[in-house]
């Protein structure tokens, strides 16, 4: 019993030994996917000092405290400025009594519809723009009453065929009764959802091309990876998220800071995983005409900070007033939680020279992913000496051009073995009876990804001396001679017997 409750406790304790949950908790990022495939990021957060954050859809705002406690894969649906759950087992595409399709050929006795005699023309349905838009203010009536008062007063919705019917209702619905599903943020999800969003922004990365970049620079829990992203912090995120706090990710950034962390935000990395992640700037490992590594040691604001903070801290005159302007003790607590956070952050961030001096001789990295908008080339040639030998790295690329000349620099040089270059490409497929094919729409290419194993610099491609190879091919010239093995004394006469067996023809 002691030991149950000691595992019970510990479970507690780490979040590493609990599963993840799967329900939406308070400041987490989900993705709302319509069936249109849009795609929305939502944070779930409580209302305050009166005012609940908003989410504009459809030029409409819609409050996202209600997304807390709610199941990964819930279906909500858009309704006066609210998204209300719906009931276990309903369908982003809400099913109506007239959208079944019937499939089997018609005989002589049935009559087939078919569309010869429609004619495009606004008269066909009898309610006007004023009608509907009075229909959507009021609140008692529901989408779903409206996508039937207009298949009502539609004059040639009977005409139609079983497919046209079923393609109208789906739009009116999408319309007039938008639903979404709830789907957590994970690297696939959040690279598509970029994707579809801006794809230049993340040099057209899909998620197929991110899952090889993962795999290829064979990143594993414990992991040291050296990574230069300009993909928005999608490929840092993803490797964070994939590690889950245990090892180090060094992210080189270019400006004054590191960019992009509101995207790394949307993968809901907790302090581990964040913790994990060390910013290193380009100046060190680059070398700038300018001076750049005097230049931020000198501006080592983290350094700076971190030894003037001392631990327990007293709180400042202004921030005991506004403590004491709060209504209750629950919400000083969450105050106080977030500061403490805040610098339990800073004593625990290591500075820049912890960070660089981590990349050293010694201390080098076990992969390397270069996805950057820089000359592939120069970058690879810049950072390659930071990698371990015998270690892959990975570099990705929206066009060939410049990794064919990174190619043909390892080769030259024999810096790496196993160097392929490939693209990458992905199709996808509607899957309904009698009307399965790929989508009319889709993205050409995912971009190009060249892979390697480093070798070491100094001997390229090791080669053996030739004193050495007399002694190898002498050894194992005996051991092919006469020389018995264990448990088989009769090794060397079969091996003679063997030799001077005739070759048969």
């Amino acid at each position: 019993m002691e030991a149950k409750d000691t595992t019970a406790t510990s479970s507690k304790i780490d979040p590493y030994l609990s599963s993840p949950s799967s329900t939406v908790s308070e400041g987490e990022f989900v993705l709302l996917i319509f069936p249109d495939k849009r795609q929305y990021f939502a944070q779930a957060l409580k209302s305050q000092r009166g005012k609940s954050p908003s989410l504009k859809i459809n030029k409409r705002s819609y409050s996202t405290h209600m997304l807390i406690g709610l199941s990964y894969g819930s279906v909500l649906e858009l309704q006066k400025n609210s998204l209300v759950p719906l009931p276990e087992g309903e369908d982003v595409i809400p099913n109506h009594q007239d959208l079944s399709i019937d499939t089997e050929q018609p005989t002589d006795n049935t009559e087939a519809n078919d569309n010869r005699h429609l004619v495009d023309s606004n008269t066909s349905q009898g309610l006007s723009i004023e009608e509907l838009a009075k229909m959507r203010d009021d609140k008692d009536i529901s989408g779903a009453e409206i996508v039937d008062k207009i298949i009502q007063n539609s004059s040639t919705f009977q005409n139609k065929t079983s497919f046209s019917k079923a393609k109208y209702i789906k739009k009116k619905q999408m319309k007039y009764q938008p639903r979404c599903r709830i789907v957590k943020c994970t690297s696939a999800s959040v690279c598509e959802a970029l994707f579809i969003k801006d794809a230049r922004r993340i040099m057209n990365l899909r998620e197929d091309s991110l899952g090889q970049i993962l795999s290829y620079s064979n990143v594993t829990a414990g992991s040291k990876v050296l990574v230069f992203d300009t993909c928005m912090g999608l490929i840092t995120g993803a490797l964070a998220q994939r590690m889950g706090g245990y090892g180090s990710i060094h992210a080189v950034y270019t400006g004054m800071q590191p960019s992009y962390i509101d995207v790394i935000a949307r993968f809901n990395l907790n302090f581990m995983e964040h913790n994990s992640i060390r910013w290193v700037h380009a100046g060190y490992l680059f070398h700038d005409e300018i001076n750049t590594q005097e230049k931020l040691e000198g501006d080592d604001l983290d350094k700076i900070e971190r030894e003037k903070v001392t631990w327990p801290c007293h709180l400042q005159p202004h921030t005991e007033k506004y403590l004491l302007k709060m209504e209750s003790e629950k919400k000083r607590l969450e105050f106080l939680q977030k500061r403490c956070g805040r610098f339990a952050r800073k004593l625990t961030r290591p500075t820049l020279d912890e960070t660089f001096a981590s990349l050293k001789d010694g201390k080098k990295c076990d992969s390397l992913i270069i996805a950057s908008q820089y000359d592939p080339k120069e970058t690879l040639t810049t950072l390659l000496p930071f990698l371990e030998t015998s270690c892959p790295f990975v570099v990705f690329s929206e066009y060939m051009e410049p990794l064919l000349e990174c190619f043909e620099m390892l080769q030259k040089e024999k810096l790496a073995i196993n160097i392929r270059l490939s693209d990458t490409w992905l199709r996808e497929y509607q899957v309904l009876p009698n009307r399965t094919h790929p989508n009319m729409t889709m993205s050409q290419n995912g971009g190009f990804i060249l892979t390697g194993v480093k070798l070491c610099p100094i001997h390229g491609i090791n080669e053996l001396d030739e004193d050495l190879m007399k002694e190898i091919r002498a050894e194992m010239g005996t051991r092919r001679g006469g020389k018995k093995r264990k448990n088989c004394p009769r090794g060397g006469e079969e091996n003679k017997l063997l030799k001077k067996k005739p070759s048969m023809r």
